[in-house]
């Protein structure tokens, strides 16, 4: 059961019982206590999380937010999202008004010649992520299609880099990398 769903089955008890014993200050209190919990799960740990270097961050030196040519990217078949790039068609790219916004890489093929400015590619591993990057590293909750997933900000520059991965085994390769600039 996910974390959403354990939320609306919380408040639909509290509801029942409110409208039961008729304590409509016990349910307002609760919902506000509800809500503290809620953001405190959800957006502490991205508050406390400190701040990793991330500036130039790209994929094969295509730097998100930086300037690209439209007449460099190709439209994505069956993708309103994504262009591709002309050069290589395994970086995709998410542009607003001509500045690359987001970086990913296509799910098939993979292409283990892609990587970060720092070295990490389809063939890194979760050690070697971990090494270049820090341990200031954010769990990724609700991974769809992987195991797990990690991330790194840069709180300055609004520039975030997520790796995803099968599992949290230090052996176990990147699946898929993201950067996003906000």
């Amino acid at each position: 059961m996910g974390f959403t769903m354990i939320i609306a089955l919380l408040l639909l008890i509290l509801l029942v019982a409110v409208i039961i014993f008729r304590k409509w200050k016990v349910f307002m209190i609760s919902v506000v206590c509800l809500a503290v919990i809620i953001i405190s799960v959800v957006k502490l740990p991205v508050l406390l999380q400190k701040s990793t270097e991330l500036a130039g961050e790209g994929l094969n030196q295509v730097e998100v937010g930086s300037r690209i040519d439209r007449n460099d990217t190709t439209q994505v078949k069956d993708n309103v999202i994504y262009l591709a790039l002309k050069r290589n068609p395994g970086i995709l790219m998410r542009v607003e008004k001509d500045v690359v916004r987001e970086l990913t890489l296509a799910a098939e093929p993979a292409d283990p010649s892609i990587s970060t400015m720092k070295g990490i590619g389809m063939d890194s591993t979760f050690a070697e992520v971990v090494h270049h990057y820090g341990e200031s590293y954010r769990n990724l909750r609700f991974v769809e299609m992987y195991g797990v997933g990690i991330e790194y900000r840069d709180k300055g520059n609004g520039i975030s880099i997520r790796f995803f991965f099968d599992h949290e085994d230090p052996k176990s390769q990147v699946r898929n990398i993201e950067i996003v600039k906000n």
